[in-house]
């Protein structure tokens, strides 16, 4: 099935553990969700990503990333814990309004390392997937949990 970037990655992050495995390698590891995304929605459009293009990626959004993606979820989380002088139910509506900023700087992201594939280049391959989510920790510099990546792999198998 053919989807567009952002299309694929709303698909694909509700299916079950997904989100978990996802927050784990972020969280944990240091992930970029939206790179793991996109080396996964390269596979289902047949690409086979080497380091050079995830890295090519990467820069393409890291300032992105880190000035307005990142800021946004810290601001948001920070709005979790406890405020004792301000209105629950406000503080809760604004983290809503910034969580929609943020999945909007997301969508962003992903449209503009959307533009670096071409075309489809083939059918969906778990193989695709695997290289592509190793290469990914090559750029990285280390590995990323293992157990995590699997669910994924799992999840891209069945995934269509």
């Amino acid at each position: 099935m053919n989807y567009d970037f952002w299309s694929f990655s709303l698909q694909f992050y509700q299916r079950p553990e997904v989100a978990k495995a996802c927050l784990e390698l972020q969280d944990r590891d240091g992930a970029d969700v939206n790179l793991i995304l996109f080396a996964l929605w390269a596979a289902s459009r047949g690409h086979r990503l080497d380091a050079s293009a995830i890295a090519g990626a990467e820069q393409t959004v890291r300032q992105w990333r880190e000035t307005v993606t990142q800021q946004l979820r810290a601001a948001r989380r920070a709005m979790k814990a406890r405020h004792d002088a301000f209105d629950v139910a406000a503080v809760e509506a604004l983290r809503q309004q910034v969580l929609a900023a943020e999945l909007e700087a997301e969508r962003l992201q992903q449209n503009a390392m959307a533009t670096r594939l071409n075309d489809d280049a083939g059918d969906a391959s778990p193989s695709a997937a695997r290289q592509n989510l190793s290469e990914y920790e090559v750029v990285l510099g280390r590995p990323i949990g293992s157990a995590s990546v699997a669910i994924l792999l799992d999840v891209f198998a069945q995934f269509g």
